[in-house]
């Protein structure tokens, strides 16, 4: 989904001041090889009390850069606001979330600090299951397309909620995921969606996810699969050729110093495929 100039020109303004503490999340870092443009910002923070600070710091920063900040919502935990450049607009949000990840945040030049795009992916098959938004599975075929299978992101995912199993999960992303071709009108794309093609892909996607998931040994949900320094779907009777990697508050990187040293390259290229 590609990063509208606005929107480039804010993330550079306020790169200095993101920190392992407050980091880029959500659907924008998606942006590097996407094609849907994301309507928001979100900067994520571990902790309720350093919303509020980030966000009327972040707001003094892109005022004195020149842009114009119009609030949204100003709450202990929420911060929006309406970011207006000449032409353009774009929401940016600061909000508390979970520090319960698989990465740690990773350093980034475009974004200053960003969650790591498997617990991005992760964070979205959540969201998918509970709330009924188009650009959701817009967004998760692309990661399934492109970066990481969505069975794999599935079975990772329920790490996050213990209160879910992967076929559970899979399942609420059917249940909300029905749409119209209205529903993808309103998103904007750099290509035109069509809900039939959309459908066609998802069931396919939800169909494969499943037989990958019903295939897995029980007792290790909750996992990501890394090999050769990436996330993949393993094998689920061969696990031993992958390095299982659980997640942990803040997150962490693999024991091996090679795999993460392999990760961080992948990532620093912006690979996906």
């Amino acid at each position: 989904m590609p990063l509208s100039e606005l929107q480039t020109r804010l993330l550079r303004a306020l790169a200095e001041r993101r920190s392992p503490e407050s980091y880029v999340a959500g659907a924008s870092p998606l942006a590097r090889a996407g094609f849907r443009y994301s309507a928001d910002i979100d900067v994520f923070h571990d902790r309720e009390e350093a919303v509020q600070s980030a966000a009327l710091a972040d707001a003094a920063t892109l005022e004195a850069a020149g842009f114009r900040i119009e609030w949204v919502r100003r709450q202990p935990a929420m911060f929006v606001a309406i970011v207006h450049g000449s032409d353009d607009t774009t929401r940016l949000e600061w909000a508390v979330d979970s520090d319960f990840r698989f990465f740690p945040v990773i350093p980034d030049e475009l974004f200053g600090y960003v969650l790591h795009l498997a617990d991005i992916a992760t964070n979205k098959a959540l969201a998918a299951s509970g709330r009924r938004e188009p650009r959701d599975v817009v967004d998760l075929l692309w990661i399934d397309q492109h970066y990481l299978s969505l069975g794999a992101v599935v079975w990772a995912a329920v790490g996050k909620d213990p209160g879910f199993t992967p076929e559970g999960l899979l399942a609420e992303i059917c249940r909300t995921a029905r749409y119209q071709q209205a529903d993808f009108d309103r998103l904007r794309t750099a290509t035109p969606v069509s809900a039939a093609e959309i459908s066609r892909q998802l069931h396919a996607s939800l169909a494969a996810a499943d037989a990958f998931v019903r295939a897995m040994p029980a007792g290790i949900e909750g996992k990501l699969f890394l090999k050769q320094g990436r996330p993949v779907q393993p094998d689920p009777t061969d696990l031993e050729s992958c390095v299982a990697h659980a997640g942990e508050r803040h997150g962490h990187w693999p024991s091996s110093s090679d795999i993460t040293s392999a990760m961080l390259e992948c990532y620093g290229r912006g690979d996906t495929a």
